[in-house]
């Protein structure tokens, strides 16, 4: 379904042109006050600015872009400044032209300070707008770019996209220490304080957000990758809640791909039961692999398939390579000696007929577990359904 692309200031307003008495009218001000001031030989007095903060904050709540509004007042400026030509010599140009700017400026400011101030006062609206954007962004809407210049939103030529799941704490019993995959209910007063909040810290070129109260997308504007990394951990602290998150770089017009790909990665991590942080695709390499169609997920499924009928071994397995080989960090999480996970790798080894101690025969049996719990998730009931469910 095509979404609206008239962005505006205020909800249910569509804007597709400057209203011309609007824009008359800050037009007129700015060059009532350039006139006066270059009579005078004075900048403008905060009072005298006033009639043109009024009509700019006019135009702010038309939903006219501030790149707009800056114009008009410019046009006012150069229309004052060619007048203030013919009227001195040559040598007074110079000086004329470096007072205008001056005046310009005390004029610019009064234009941004009166959007700014609309803005602070209507800010879920402004939200609203980012939001759209987003959606317009990841589904590779040629207008998008469009849209965003006229509703001064500056658009980056790469971004770096974040595909979130909002979660909280729940105790796992397959693999301790492991996911978290409940979804905790983040209200729409969290949201739009969140950000605020982000917006508020991270300046022109900071993230667009469009989320909802299960997760969403952010875009960040390609940087490195701390700064991708901070920005996660900021929604994440403000809203009080862990995240399951993935990212990938991509291109205006390329970005709906790229955002499916870092939900295919977010749905995997959370089948897979892992915890709840910020994944690259070069973290879940294998696993991605694993979890496309073929005959070798089969054939790895079957090494472990003797487990099937031991709980106990098949659960001492997923903690032993959740915990990188560690034999005593294994017993302490299984509450039992190191000999007794000794005695049931042996055991493993002798039903599977691969060494779990040896570098190859971990690989092989990591990956048997990736499949065996992708397959689980996949059934009905599992985790992939349960998030099927929970989107639909």
């Amino acid at each position: 379904m095509r979404l609206d692309t008239s962005f505006t200031h205020s909800p249910g307003t569509v804007v597709t042109e400057v209203p011309r008495g609007r824009s008359s009218a800050l037009e007129g001000r700015s060059g009532a006050v350039v006139d006066r001031c270059l009579r005078a030989g004075r900048l403008p007095a905060p009072a005298e600015l006033e009639p043109v903060r009024r009509a700019a904050e006019d135009l702010a709540r038309e939903g006219v872009p501030l790149r707009d509004a800056q114009r008009f007042v410019h046009a006012a400026a150069t229309a004052g400044l060619k007048g203030s030509v013919a009227e001195v010599d040559r040598s007074g140009v110079v000086d004329n032209a470096v007072f205008m700017m001056r005046v310009l400026e005390s004029l610019g400011n009064a234009v941004s300070a009166a959007y700014m101030e609309f803005c602070r006062q209507d800010p879920g609206s402004n939200g609203e707008r980012v939001a759209q954007l987003v959606d317009l962004l990841v589904a590779d809407d040629p207008e998008a770019r469009g849209i965003a210049e006229r509703n001064g939103i500056e658009v980056a030529t790469e971004y770096d996209v974040i595909f979130v799941r909002f979660v909280t704490a729940a105790s796992d019993a397959d693999r301790p220490g492991a996911a978290r995959t409940d979804v905790r209910s983040v209200d729409n007063a969290a949201l739009a304080a969140a950000e605020s909040t982000m917006a508020a810290a991270s300046g022109v070129r900071g993230p667009l957000l469009s989320l909802t109260t299960g997760g969403g997308v952010v875009l960040v504007p390609s940087s490195p990758a701390s700064v991708v990394e901070d920005c996660l951990t900021r929604l994440a602290a403000t809203l009080h809640v862990d995240t399951v998150a993935a990212t990938a770089r991509g291109t205006l017009g390329s970005l709906n791909g790229v955002l499916e790909h870092c939900r295919e990665l977010v749905d995997l991590a959370r089948s897979l039961r892992m915890e709840p942080r910020l994944y690259r695709t070069s973290d879940l390499a294998l696993e991605y692999q694993l979890s496309r169609p073929g005959p070798g997920r089969s054939r790895l499924r079957s090494v472990i398939a003797p487990l099937d009928g031991f709980p106990e071994l098949m659960h001492t397995l997923k903690t032993f390579v959740g915990s990188e080989a560690n034999r005593r960090a294994s017993a302490k999480l299984l509450y039992v000696h190191p000999n007794t996970v000794d005695y049931r790798l042996k055991r493993i080894e002798q039903l599977t007929g691969v060494d779990p101690l040896s570098s190859a025969g971990l690989m092989s049996l990591h990956a048997a577990l990736v499949v065996d719990c992708l397959s689980r998730a996949n059934e009905p009931g599992g985790a992939m359904s349960d998030m099927v469910a929970e989107a639909s």
